[in-house]
């Protein structure tokens, strides 16, 4: 299912993730691979520990980050459907939370 603005996602629990300078790298077990984000990547990781709704997660990275609204809401969107094909995050059904 593709990750939308209405989306409410989290990360997948239990990915081996070790910090590297300003950079993180989780260890995908499933897929058995590593992955290395950048600063932009890391905090997004970060804000997705907890159930979190997409356009609220562009929202506040259009606040942390220089960048225009629409670009940030199409990357992190990207980002983000690709963390799910990778196993990385789940969505979740907001009526059990």
């Amino acid at each position: 299912m593709p990750i939308e603005l209405t989306s409410l996602i989290i990360r997948t629990e239990n990915l081996v993730s070790s910090t590297i300078d300003t950079d993180l790298v989780i260890l995908n077990l499933p897929c058995d691979h590593y992955i290395a984000f950048d600063a932009i990547g890391r905090r997004i990781w970060e804000l997705i520990e907890s159930p979190r709704r997409v356009e609220e997660l562009c929202q506040q990275l259009h606040g942390e980050f220089n960048g225009a609204a629409e670009q940030i809401t199409t990357d992190v969107v990207y980002f983000l459907n690709e963390l799910e094909n990778e196993k990385m995050l789940r969505i979740v059904d907001a009526q059990s939370e």
